[in-house]
């Protein structure tokens, strides 16, 4: 089971790796192809502190 833990200056994921890879790629089909991790991270974080 994929836990996420988010905080305005940090992402912790935990959980099995290929739990871990399915999220990623999933956050980078959201986001676009061409999107960096680095960039999905700084937007997550700005959805968050809302």
């Amino acid at each position: 089971m994929l836990k996420k833990y988010t905080s305005p200056h940090r992402l912790q994921l935990v959980g099995k790796a290929w739990e871990i890879r399915q999220a990623l790629r999933q956050e980078k089909k959201l986001r676009g192809g061409r999107t960096t991790l680095a960039e999905a991270l700084s937007g997550q974080r700005s959805q968050n502190t809302r």
